[in-house]
């Protein structure tokens, strides 16, 4: 797993969906500092957690996080290409 793909994908679903990182933090149960570590790739969530992550960015896809899917910012190329 790309530690620096899985903190971009986390940021854009975060950014699609207008939520800070406290916001997005509270959805998923985690601190406000642990999305600020997985987006700056310092860390990165549990298997577990990307189910959740996942659900609250709207993919049900594990490999979003892989990097082997479409991301779901709606802004870029492959969004709306």
């Amino acid at each position: 797993m790309n530690i620096e793909i899985v903190g971009k994908r986390i940021a854009e679903g975060r950014h699609a969906k207008g939520l800070s990182q406290a916001q997005f933090a509270a959805l998923v149960n985690v601190s406000a500092q642990a999305v600020g570590k997985w987006e700056r790739s310092e860390s990165l969530p549990d298997i577990f957690m990307l189910g959740k992550i996942g659900e609250v960015i709207g993919t049900t896809d594990i490999n979003y996080f892989l990097g082997k899917s479409p991301c779901v910012c709606d802004e870029c190329p492959c969004c709306n290409g």
